[in-house]
């Protein structure tokens, strides 16, 4: 069993606002109408008047199929979308950003077209807000650790790219029992068909089972294959202090369903694999609306 999956970021190489920030989180969900304009020729609509079909790089990234397998139908029902986007900067320290992304599975195939319309996307948005002349644009590819490796141009693209591996995160992760979480972006975790207003450990860990495990399940080869049972008992027992969280609207949304926590908070007492589990799901942000910036986060071992 595996998920392969690919990072790419794009730096924004210019002095960044709050103005600029809010243009970019907004702009996230114009990804999609970015990468149709590079793969359909006709722009028909819907989709099922196209007689490419499924042979449409479109179709297949955002057609969200539902698998043949009843039973992972049943456990996870309609597939989440095959990347995940983010926008990471430092804090109150907004003076660079960057905007990236995880494409996983079979997605990796038409990474020439995630990675084209990720810089459409943040070329168009920033250009509203900056003279082109005041920024550049660059782009890289990521490994394991978060190393950047430039990416010099669409045409050395597939050769640029570094190809990662779930498992390999699984089983190459040394164990800790204490971690460090660092909530970029509004985590929004529903509980009792609400968001949670506070941070909870259990909550947190059974969300990355389910996101990984759907991943696994709908672009992976073969089951994500970890005791869910007693991982959220276990849960349960991992003490949080230092908690540093709390609920708020983003700055740069005056949206209500935008809300979520933010902040940083310590966890001690995890047991394996938790910290494996956590660090493949660091990958692919976390809760509701995780695909388009929702809960983007960052571990840390401690110790």
């Amino acid at each position: 069993m595996d998920l392969d999956f690919i990072r790419i970021e794009c730096e924004i190489a210019a002095h960044s606002s709050v103005q600029l920030i809010a243009t970019l989180y907004n702009a996230l969900r114009n990804f999609e109408e970015q990468f149709k304009a590079l793969c359909c020729h006709t722009m028909q609509k819907p989709c099922t008047s196209c007689n490419l079909q499924n042979r449409c790089p479109y179709r297949v990234v955002f057609g969200q199929q539902l698998s043949s397998d009843a039973e992972i139908v049943r456990l996870h029902q309609k597939p989440s979308l095959p990347f995940t986007l983010y926008i990471n900067y430092n804090g109150d320290d907004i003076s660079s950003c960057t905007v990236g992304m995880a494409v996983v599975g079979s997605a990796v195939n038409f990474i020439e077209f995630f990675h084209t319309a990720l810089l459409r996307m943040v070329e168009v948005s920033v250009c509203t807000v900056l003279h082109p002349a005041d920024f550049t644009l660059r782009s890289y590819s990521l490994d394991y650790l978060g190393v950047r490796h430039l990416i010099t141009g669409q045409a050395s693209l597939p050769e640029s790219v570094i190809l990662l591996s779930g498992q390999h995160v699984l089983q190459n992760s040394v164990h800790s029992d204490s971690v460090r979480l660092s909530l970029k972006s509004p985590l929004r975790l529903l509980c009792n068909g609400s968001i949670s207003h506070r941070f909870d450990f259990a909550m947190f860990l059974r969300s990355q089972l389910r996101r990984c495990s759907s991943l696994y399940a709908y672009y992976g080869t073969g089951k994500l294959d970890l005791d869910f049972v007693r991982l959220s008992e276990t849960a349960q027992n991992v003490a949080v202090f230092d908690d540093k969280t709390h609920y708020a609207q983003p700055p740069w949304s005056k949206r209500l369903n935008r809300g979520g926590l933010t902040g940083t908070v310590e966890c001690n007492g995890l047991v394996e694999p938790m910290l494996s589990l956590l660090l493949l799901g660091s990958y692919f942000n976390a809760g509701k609306g995780a695909t388009f910036g929702s809960g983007f986060h960052q571990i840390t071992v401690i110790g």
